[in-house]
């Protein structure tokens, strides 16, 4: 874009054209809060509450906060927390699923966590193993509520 273009195209506004462009990318984000859907097991759309639909928007306009303009290539883990519970309701969770449930679970309810698990469950992600299968959980619920974007 030339500087002739830059020119007019602030000249009703302050900034730079770099901060057009993050502006542009935030709204985008936003956007996507409320028109992107919530990945669930197939089947168990109906199990999450309107408590949890809420607060996933809450957490991704979270997200977005701090993004700050960057792109966002990952769910957020409440997203991941409401996904791992659809899971659960049609078969055991494995080891690490489990750990990354009740790491999620604590972190979100720790009032309730208290009754449910116990003391050393759930404090920290296993780095090698955990915290990895959490990040790519994550990425995958993002890549995979691009798609089925309306």
């Amino acid at each position: 874009m030339s500087k002739e273009k830059d020119k007019q195209r602030l000249l009703f506004g302050k900034g730079t054209v770099e901060d057009l462009e993050k502006g542009r990318r935030m709204f985008e984000m936003l956007a996507q809060v409320f028109t992107r859907p919530i990945v669930t097991m197939v089947g168990w759309e109906n199990s999450i509450t309107q408590e949890q639909k809420q607060r996933i928007t809450i957490e991704r306009m979270k997200q977005i906060k701090e993004a700050n303009g960057n792109p966002i290539i990952e769910a957020t883990d409440y997203e991941a927390l409401v996904y791992i519970m659809t899971v659960s309701l049609t078969s055991p969770l494995d080891t690490a699923a489990y750990h990354i449930y009740a790491y999620l679970f604590r972190k979100f309810y720790p009032d309730k966590a208290k009754e449910i698990f116990e003391d050393h469950e759930g404090q920290k992600l296993d780095q090698w193993i955990e915290e990895p299968e959490l990040k790519r959980l994550k990425q995958w619920l993002h890549k995979t509520s691009q798609k089925a974007k309306p």
